[in-house]
């Protein structure tokens, strides 16, 4: 019961800390001038973070076990040591397990290129408003513009990008954000594991819209005329 109660604590003590610890790297990211390019104040406010979040791991385990009773420096010090192992031990565990339920591609990671066909007339978006999501399962990755990333079809503008699958599953669905519109949600008709293929298939009408709005849900798309088609190359070269 001691060693649970110390697991709990040590826990809590953790995340708290954690939280803490980034919020003031984050502070001080700002204070000292730490430029975001490339992430770097965000690495660093996570730095502080995992120093806080063990920091307040130890403490939140060396009180417990002190108000359980636990007396002299040996004994704590031996005590803490195998919670933390104990810890550590259901993290891996954990992380394992996660890793094993999720199933990853052999021989490297496919990439889904697609086009987007907007409706008729309608004026070329500014690039740096639009993006790519795929949601697969619960997993979430960015898309990118190819360098050609924009042509005409007749009256149609056409949209030119990619996005890497890391997992396999036939649960996607591609989330296109252009500035004026609804958020476009395209269902990924792909098979768990995609067929390569060096042509673009034909093209689908979007599935459904999201108004982004606090009451709503997304709704089937009716006359609108977004589309996509799609190809998988061979990833295995």
């Amino acid at each position: 019961m001691v060693y649970l109660i110390a697991i709990l604590a040590g826990v809590a003590g953790a995340g708290i800390a954690a939280v803490a610890g980034f919020a003031l790297g984050a502070a001080l990211a700002g204070a000292l001038g730490i430029s975001s390019f490339e992430g770097a104040s965000g690495y660093f406010a996570l730095s502080i973070g995992i120093i806080a979040g063990f920091a307040g791991l130890v403490a939140g385990i060396v009180l417990a076990l002190r108000y359980q009773g636990t007396r002299g420096l040996g004994a704590l010090a031996g005590r803490t040591g195998i919670v933390v192992a104990v810890i550590a031990a259901l993290v891996t565990a954990g992380v394992l397990i996660r890793l094993a339920t999720v199933e990853h591609f052999s021989g490297g990671t496919p990439t889904l290129e697609f086009e987007i066909r907007l409706p008729a007339d309608m004026p070329a978006p500014d690039r740096g408003k639009v993006d790519f999501e795929m949601q697969a399962g619960s997993q979430r990755s960015g898309g990118l513009f190819k360098d050609e990333w924009m042509r005409r079809d007749g009256d149609r503008v056409v949209l030119s990008g990619l996005v890497p699958l890391y997992t396999s599953t036939s649960s996607r669905m591609l989330v296109v954000t252009l500035p004026g519109q609804p958020k476009l949600l395209f269902q990924i008709g792909l098979s768990a594991t995609p067929k390569v293929s060096t042509e673009y298939g034909a093209w689908q009408r979007v599935g459904n819209l999201d108004d982004m709005k606090a009451d709503s849900q997304p709704r089937p798309a009716a006359a609108e005329t977004f589309e996509i088609r799609l190809r998988v190359p061979d990833w295995n070269q």
